[in-house]
């Protein structure tokens, strides 16, 4: 069940009438980056949607002006974990597991959407985009291969060699460069995220939770054969990559002395 007591770095709502959980990333003074703490209670709160029977979709967003800017790169981050797994295994249950919830996934990506940020938008089933935000995955940047899930999802979105060539770069686009290459599902304006999914999310809650997830089941069958297929790969050559020299200089540009 969804308890927000549970929750210190993600602020949880539930309406009671509709069904609509809203899930809003809350580390505004940090743009809402992932810290040890966040990455922790990504890794449970939409397997934690998933088994509560009161919801019925769910909107996902951030507090402030950015959706995410990704992981968090302070240099406290000690890389720790509160669920007992390793990081690795939190993120691959991550992005396991909002293939696994079938139940309507409506990302409001108020802002920019960079690293994982860029993944949660995207793994959304529908995702709206505010108009002055960013998307890009920059592993790259920092020496390190994209592992957080953008390698096994993004090909299905956007094609294989457009694909790479996002990754490999570690472009960075626009909301309307996002939209037209199929990762994103909608532009609007800023003050019209939230409300649009909203609306889209109560619309879905409506209708017959066996058509809609079922049908959503069916369709992200896609999503976890290329999941089980190279999330595993892709997290390996990440953590592999962090014991390179390439990387530590990275973070030692970023700060991270």
């Amino acid at each position: 069940m969804l308890d927000p007591g549970a929750y210190r770095t993600i602020d949880i709502s539930l309406d009671g009438s509709t069904g609509v959980a809203v899930l809003t990333l809350n580390r505004p003074e940090k743009a809402n980056a992932v810290d040890d703490v966040m990455h922790s209670e990504l890794s449970t709160v939409f397997a934690a949607a998933q088994d509560d029977g009161r919801v019925r979709a769910v909107v996902l967003t951030g507090a402030g002006r950015t959706f995410s800017a990704g992981g968090d790169e302070s240099s406290d981050r000690g890389y720790h974990t509160a669920t007992g797994r390793t990081p690795i295994e939190e993120a691959r249950h991550i992005v396991d597991d909002i293939i696994a919830l079938t139940k309507p996934l409506v990302a409001a990506v108020n802002g920019h959407a960079i690293g994982l940020g860029a993944v949660l938008a995207t793994l959304a089933d529908i995702s709206y985009v505010a108009d002055s935000a960013k998307l890009g995955d920059l592993h790259v940047h920092a020496a390190l291969p994209a592992g957080n899930g953008a390698a096994a999802i993004w090909p299905l979105l956007v094609g294989v060699n457009r694909a790479k060539h996002l990754l490999m770069t570690g472009e960075v686009l626009t909301a309307a460069e996002a939209e037209r290459f199929g990762l994103v599902t909608r532009v609007v304006p800023a003050a019209d995220v939230l409300p649009t999914a909203m609306s889209t999310a109560v619309r879905l809650a409506k209708l017959a939770p066996q058509a809609v997830q079922g049908t959503k089941a069916a369709v992200n069958r896609l999503l976890a054969m290329a999941s089980g297929a190279v999330l595993p790969l892709s997290l390996a050559l990440e953590a592999a990559a962090m014991e390179h020299d390439d990387f530590r200089a990275a973070m030692e540009k970023l700060g991270r002395k």
